[in-house]
């Protein structure tokens, strides 16, 4: 292991990315160097930047400079991935999986920590549904925990729940993720939720999670972590009433209130019982609802955080924050029409 000091910087991959980009704030210029892909997005101002690819071995760096990182930075923290369910298999693995490979490698050579941001999506929740285009997902994150958990230098992986945007202002880089179930529920397009009854929805906004890894990075400490609301998660109850109360907010109130239903209950009876009289969009919906929150609601919270990180912030303000700064953004259209 090489001797690295506190102020020896970080190489960030995925620093354009919605943790990616906190994260580079947190650390701020000089405590990091940013790894980017050609026209992909950029971290805030001040933050040195290399541009390379988690795909290619060597991370697509040219020898000397891949030389001069391996000397210089002190620890590398791996947050480049896919998170969409909808993208092609081979490349969710290429990626998450491969693109760990690689990243680690790196951090072998130079001799320093590797921190792997990884997902709460590597346990699967009893009671949960689990589609074909999730599983891909988390085995390939599953895959790259095990590639870690071999590692030649000191590791951590951090287990990160879904994010929203930043917790005051709602900023984010990209709508993913939940800002789909959001938007199904502000639109009046989820007449039905695959989602239980008393379940929680665990979440954070994207500047506290950046706060906990920091946090988890300053200690020096190792191995498995979660970052996740825990006990402080909202019930899917009160994330549909944010939804709901920003739609009223924006002068198109949801004519109904959406039935909540097991998910199970949904895939195995009621998509099979309509078959196709059911709406192509709305079976389409159903399932992308099922990706996104299935294996995240249930009725146990999440594992809670690790200990001495800080609070998050009030859940359920970071979701009406989100909701404003996502739909100043999106083109909202009333319920039955189409464009």
């Amino acid at each position: 292991m090489r001797v690295t000091s506190p102020s020896t910087p970080y190489l960030l991959t995925g620093s354009g990315g919605v943790i990616g980009q906190s994260l580079a704030t947190a650390l701020g210029p000089g405590r990091v160097i940013g790894l980017v892909r050609e026209g992909g997005g950029r971290p805030g101002p001040g933050i040195e930047t290399v541009t390379g690819d988690v795909t290619v071995p060597g991370l697509g760096l040219a020898p000397a400079v891949r030389g001069r990182l391996s000397g210089w930075v002190g620890g590398v923290i791996h947050s480049a991935a896919v998170t969409s369910f909808t993208r092609p298999a081979d490349e969710i693995r290429q990626v998450n999986t491969d693109g760990t490979a690689h990243a680690l490698r790196l951090a072998e050579s130079a001799g320093v920590p590797f921190h792997l941001v990884s997902t709460v999506y590597v346990r699967r929740r009893e009671g949960s549904v689990e589609t074909g285009r999730s599983r891909v997902y988390r085995e390939s994150k599953q895959a790259a925990e095990d590639l870690v958990r071999t590692a030649r230098v000191p590791w951590t992986i951090l287990r990160v729940t879904v994010v929203t945007g930043d917790s005051r202002t709602g900023a984010t880089p990209r709508f993913q993720g939940i800002y789909a179930a959001m938007k199904a529920l502000v639109t009046g397009d989820a007449p039905l939720v695959p989602v239980a009854p008393g379940s929680y929805i665990d979440f954070l906004p994207r500047d506290h999670v950046a706060a906990c890894v920091t946090a988890l990075l300053d200690s020096g400490t190792l191995g498995e972590h979660w970052i996740t609301a825990g006990r402080r998660a909202l019930t899917i109850e009160r994330f549909v009433d944010h939804c709901l109360r920003y739609a009223e907010r924006r002068g198109r109130p949801v004519a109904a209130r959406p039935r909540l239903v097991d998910s199970e209950m949904v895939h195995r009876l009621i998509l099979p019982a309509f078959g196709d009289s059911l709406a192509a969009d709305l079976r389409k919906r159903l399932e992308l609802f099922t990706d996104i929150v299935g294996p995240l609601a249930t009725n146990e919270t999440l594992p809670d955080p690790a200990a001495g990180l800080p609070a998050p912030p009030d859940l359920g303000e970071a979701l009406d924050a989100a909701l404003e700064y996502w739909g100043e953004r999106v083109r909202l259209v009333r319920p039955g029409v189409r464009v």
